[in-house]
């Protein structure tokens, strides 16, 4: 395989990673809306439930895998492939652990499931499908789905995506035949659990035939103070991973047995949305990642400072103009799309795209925590930041029911994580004081703030007389241009700003020298 420069990694990790997410909301958008005509909408509520119930066991993996991919940067860089049989060894074995380890937790949930659905659901097998969740989860971790790491450590996300790409078409295709032939809840989540079986078979088989020195042992395994070294950042990632759980994993257990089932269905609709644009959006820092990695261990602190500033400014920019297109559009979206009966107050809504729009935050500031290897400082506040959400979820529910649920989310987020992730990378990262920074920050959230209202009451105006596909495409219009001319008149004379339209606009003219040429 010809080695690549990191910004053509960055580049094919981009795009592919593009090509893949836009493919999974197309065929998600397909699925549910078969799933909606075909079962009964209680099980949309019992599909979000066990997803959660099943990302809190996913505990289990304590954060080894980012901790195994920033092990793996200096002996690729390096070329020290007898390191990296070592690491890959011990990543195996703790695999298989884990998989057994989420087994054992999940079988010893069965006799409190009832407990966690408020007015349980007169249907048929909910101990079944609990079961085949937890064997789809199981499977990803006992099927060679270790071997994929070294492709993101080595800057080539693109192969992930490219099986991805198959396996979501293949999936897909196949729920959507048995939804529509059988109505079976059961057989859609078999073949959900075969997709992952073979899409972790078939990428192995990619990393054994490109990386052919990992099919022979190691001549001894990982020295002492180097595990010591992983399993350090491993209890600091716990502790994280414990955070991240509580904020984004618990919500639907929490509305499940505070406030009904019911909701929990109405809510994942919207979820689904949210999360299909985060999957994107997350392509672009998922993208550089590996690249960031090969980048801070060669370069400069000073010029990794300059690019965490231009990464964290196209994120702003990505992530503000997706919250005002969030809680301008999701519901007369949904109200097309659906019908008004699966819609959600307008506070939900709101919570729901501030949560969003934190959590992208969150996750430009995870990117370069990871790749600074800042995984051991601060390691007690996201126990902290989990107690606040789960104490403040389950008193606000009584009150605001879901809004208050949602609500909690980003206000423990606001106690915590907001202020201290940017003080951590500035100080520990890049030695720098992160005053600016703040300064920075607080200025986009009230030009985001202006937009949004802004926003809301052109949407007003528009929808005054109800809700059409007209109207709807006229706001996605005002949507698309109103809030980016906004930004691009306050930033087009930064330096973060020009970086990236001449960079777009260097791709356009390469793009177009080489259609000329061949023409």
């Amino acid at each position: 395989m010809r080695e690549r420069s990191r910004r053509e990694n960055s580049l094919f990790n981009l795009f592919s990673g593009f090509g893949y997410r836009l493919l999974s909301i197309v065929t998600a958008f397909a699925v549910r809306t078969v799933f909606i005509l075909t079962l009964d909408s209680v099980y949309l509520g019992v599909n979000g439930l066990y997803s959660n119930i099943l990302s809190m066991l996913s505990l289990a993996e304590l954060g080894f895998g980012s901790a195994m991919v920033f092990s793996m940067y200096q002996p690729l860089a390096d070329k020290n492939e007898e390191k990296l049989k070592q690491l890959m060894a011990l990543y195996k074995r703790v695999y298989s652990i884990i998989g057994t380890v989420i087994l054992g937790l999940g079988l010893a949930l069965v006799p409190f499931l009832d407990h966690l659905i408020k007015d349980k659901p007169n249907i048929d097998n909910l101990t079944l499908y609990y079961l085949l969740f937890l064997l789809n989860s199981v499977s990803s971790y006992w099927f060679f789905a270790y071997k994929i790491s070294i492709l993101s450590a080595d800057q080539k996300t693109y192969v992930i995506n490219a099986y991805n790409c198959v396996f979501n078409i293949i999936k897909t295709a196949a729920q959507i035949i048995i939804l529509l032939l059988f109505h079976s809840f059961e057989l859609y989540l078999v073949t959900q659990i075969t997709c992952t079986i073979g899409q972790n078979i078939c990428a192995s088989r990619f990393v054994s035939k490109h990386y052919p020195y990992l099919k022979t042992k190691p001549e001894r395994e990982l020295p002492k103070q180097e595990k010591s070294k992983i399993f350090s950042d491993v209890k600091a990632l716990m502790l994280t991973k414990i955070s991240h759980i509580a904020l984004s994993g618990t919500d639907n257990i929490i509305i499940s047995a505070f406030v009904g089932i019911t909701h929990v269905g109405l809510l994942s609709n919207f979820v689904m949305i949210s999360d299909a644009v985060t999957s994107v959006l997350c392509q672009i820092t998922g993208a550089i990642t590996g690249s960031l990695g090969n980048f801070f261990a060669k370069e400069t602190k000073a010029e990794g400072y300059s690019l965490f500033k231009k990464v964290d400014f196209l994120n702003f920019w990505l992530y503000g103009f997706s919250l005002v297109a969030f809680i301008v559009l999701l519901k007369p979206l949904v109200t097309i799309w659906l019908g008004s009966g699966y819609v959600i107050s307008d506070g939900c809504i709101i919570w729901l795209s501030i949560n969003f729009f934190v959590a992208g935050f969150m996750n430009t500031l995870w990117t370069f925590r990871s790749t600074l290897g800042l995984f051991v400082q601060g390691k007690y506040r996201p126990l902290i930041c989990a107690t606040i959400n789960i104490g403040l979820s389950i008193i606000l529910s009584q009150f605001w029911g879901m809004t208050g649920v949602l609500a909690a989310t980003s206000i423990s987020r606001a106690c915590v994580n907001l202020w201290y992730d940017p003080w951590l990378i500035h100080r520990s990262g890049f030695q720098r004081s992160v005053k600016p920074y703040y300064k920075t920050y607080i200025g986009r959230m009230i030009l985001l703030a202006f937009i949004v209202l802004l926003m809301k009451l052109i949407s007003n105006i528009v929808f005054y007389h109800g809700i059409t596909i007209l109207r709807f495409v006229i706001m996605i219009c005002v949507t698309a241009v109103l809030p980016n001319a906004i930004m691009i008149l306050l930033y087009h004379k930064t330096d973060e700003y020009r970086y990236f339209y001449e960079l777009v606009s260097g791709i356009f003219r390469e793009g177009k020298n080489r259609f000329l040429t061949k023409k």
